[in-house]
């Protein structure tokens, strides 16, 4: 009896080392993959950052409470915040965050999305788009019943509307092997360009991956990749009106791709190498927050911003740059730009700036 209990105890004290080990090991993977890609944002990068003082002037601060939220869109009057754990929920403020007040938008119609879904705030119109399961729903305020829209029954992972019956998508298209951009039209079905707007430089998935954005006032598109020195700017129907390069050096994805047999796809097997983190657009110029150091830029300081680098919509070309600082512990998570006023979420906090150019 007391030989089976000691070997009971050796075996379980075995399991408990290789239960540890693996622990720590794992821990370790994720430290060294961490230093990896600290080091390569934090190395010289082959270019230089032009930043002229005062282009972004703080003005207010307002705690939303919850780190759910993302800029959904904007009047000259308002900004609305969508809640990607409330789809239905959405926080509405003035430029002077002092108005605060939320809407509700009416699904009772609308009762199987089951799947997250983000909201599109163009003034007066309202969209849902529910990408894993192909949905598209509009609302026209100040009426907030949505309306399913005809059925795409096509998965898509994000989608900016053009118009009420126009949407340009990102998607899977498996005959190319590859992600692209795809335009529906309610009226006339699919325009889907024979050569892919997107370019495959490794898989056609990671490699391609990025954000789309839409300008309705001078009616273009712009697709910023997160991997690789470049966005694409296109009409609505979807033809490339040039290719621009971001000021970095980085032409070429960096990233190692694996296969999950056990659920068959694909996962990034190395650190992402992510160069333009995040960006966005409004009627003069693209916006793109760099993840990379500069030469002329120091680590210390670097850390302790996000960097702001702004390009031309009219042909690409670089201007100058920016920082917005962090709000104490907390970095930039999203921004946007509207009427001269630079919206940014910084966790559960909103924090708006005066772009003075």
């Amino acid at each position: 009896m007391f030989i089976l209990l000691f070997r009971s105890l050796r075996q379980h004290r075995s399991r408990i080392g290789l239960t540890l080990c693996g622990f720590l090991l794992s821990i370790a993977t994720v430290w060294l993959l961490y230093v990896a890609s600290d080091k390569i944002n934090h190395r010289p990068n082959g270019f230089i950052r032009l930043v002229p003082p005062h282009m972004a002037t703080p003005e207010k601060i307002l705690n939303i409470k919850y780190n759910s939220f993302y800029i959904a869109g904007a009047t000259p009057t308002h900004i609305y915040l969508g809640n990607s754990v409330a789809p239905t929920y959405v926080f509405k403020t003035d430029y002077s965050l002092s108005d605060t007040s939320h809407i509700r938008l009416d699904m009772k119609q609308v009762k199987d999305i089951i799947a997250p879904a983000m909201v599109v705030i163009d003034s007066p119109d309202v969209y849902m788009t529910v990408g894993i399961q192909g949905q598209l729903l509009h609302a026209s305020m100040p009426d907030l019943s949505l309306q399913r829209l005809p059925e795409a029954r096509r998965q898509f992972y994000n989608a900016s509307p053009i118009s009420p019956a126009s949407f340009v998508m990102r998607m899977y298209d498996s005959a190319s092997q590859q992600n692209i951009l795809a335009k529906r039209t309610l009226h006339t079905g699919w325009l889907q360009p024979r050569t892919p707007v997107l370019e495959k430089q490794i898989d056609g998935v990671f490699c391609t991956d990025g954000v789309l954005h839409y300008d309705p006032g001078t009616a273009r598109l712009v697709y910023v990749y997160y991997y690789r020195n470049q966005f694409l700017c296109l009409d609505t129907n979807l033809s490339i009106q040039y290719k621009g390069r971001t000021i970095d050096t980085v032409s070429h994805a960096h990233i190692k791709v694996a296969s999950v047999a056990s659920e068959d796809k694909q996962t990034l097997s190395s650190p992402g190498g992510v160069v333009n983190r995040l960006s966005c657009m409004d009627g003069k110029w693209v916006y793109v927050n760099s993840k990379l150091m500069a030469n002329n830029e120091r680590k210390s300081e670097f850390d302790k911003v996000s960097a702001i680098d702004v390009y031309s919509l009219e042909d690409g070309s670089y201007h100058f740059s920016f920082y917005l600082p962090h709000l104490g512990d907390k970095k930039l998570t999203a921004f946007r730009v509207f009427n001269k006023t630079l919206v940014a979420l910084y966790d559960h906090y909103i924090y708006t700036f005066r772009l003075n150019f």
